[in-house]
């Protein structure tokens, strides 16, 4: 009898906390909606477009906005922050620099939980339409140069195997600095390219791919020009490809 009463106990405890906790996360995301909107009108954008936003009426943004104090909820943000709350997104940056600038493992798996709704929707697409939806192996900084490829349930499956590996590694790491693998790679092309699973350009495999004859030395030297007009495109290199390093272009006589 003591011990049903004693579990019993415990389990409303666990419960409450868990209420407790769900109510302080939605009271800071109340707060960090209100800083959200006020940011949004500072810079500039109508009450009906960040209505819209926010799925709120213009009339509920302004009441919300209209006696906001900016600086008091810098403050609040700003301990919520320390406290490894995610951080906004950066309205001059891009999600590749924000992604170099992660400091704590809370917003690495925020991230990673992202990266699974993305996966989801492209499951979702795959599944209701007739034609397979693209990614851009470039990133948003390259803008207007783009590299897309097409996602098949392949790159699909790719991807969910590289999250797993990150989030396992994540999970067992104290702070960003103990990661390796997971580790967000300093050049925003090649983590971009890992981050969708997708392997630097290898020339065997370029070759065969495009079915280009080779043997010769000026077959070779044209597939090697394509190769790294192909490496170029995906933003593997910056040089020219027509005047990079050939091993098939000859010298001068």
């Amino acid at each position: 009898m003591k011990g049903d009463w004693l579990g019993k106990f415990r389990r409303e405890r666990r419960v409450l906390a868990r209420v407790r906790r769900a109510a302080w996360r939605l009271e800071q995301a109340e707060r960090e909606r209100v800083w959200a909107l006020v940011a949004a009108r500072a810079a500039g954008l109508s009450v009906r477009a960040t209505a819209e936003a926010a799925g709120l009426s213009p009339t509920r943004v302004h009441q919300l906005t209209k006696d906001a104090d900016m600086d008091a909820l810098d403050v609040v943000l700003s301990e919520l922050r320390a406290a490894g709350w995610p951080a906004p997104e950066n309205p001059d940056g891009s999600g590749d620099e924000e992604l170099l600038g992660r400091a704590s493992i809370a917003e690495r798996l925020v991230d990673e939980v992202g990266c699974i709704r993305q996966c989801a929707d492209w499951i979702d697409h795959l599944d209701r339409e007739s034609y397979p939806p693209a990614a851009n192996l470039r990133p948003e900084a390259d803008f207007p140069d783009q590299a897309n490829v097409v996602v098949n349930p392949a790159r699909v499956s790719a991807i969910l195997h590289r999250i797993a590996f990150d989030v396992d590694e994540l999970a067992r790491a104290r702070n960003v600095e103990d990661l390796t693998g997971a580790r967000v790679g300093d050049a925003p092309r090649a983590e971009r390219r890992r981050r969708l699973a997708e392997p630097d350009l290898e020339y065997a495999q370029f070759t065969r791919r495009k079915r280009l004859p080779w043997r010769s030395t000026w077959q070779g030297e044209e597939a090697w020009d394509a190769y790294q007009a192909e490496r170029h495109r995906r933003g593997e290199t910056d040089q020219d490809p027509y005047t990079m390093y050939s091993p098939f272009r000859r010298g001068p006589a």
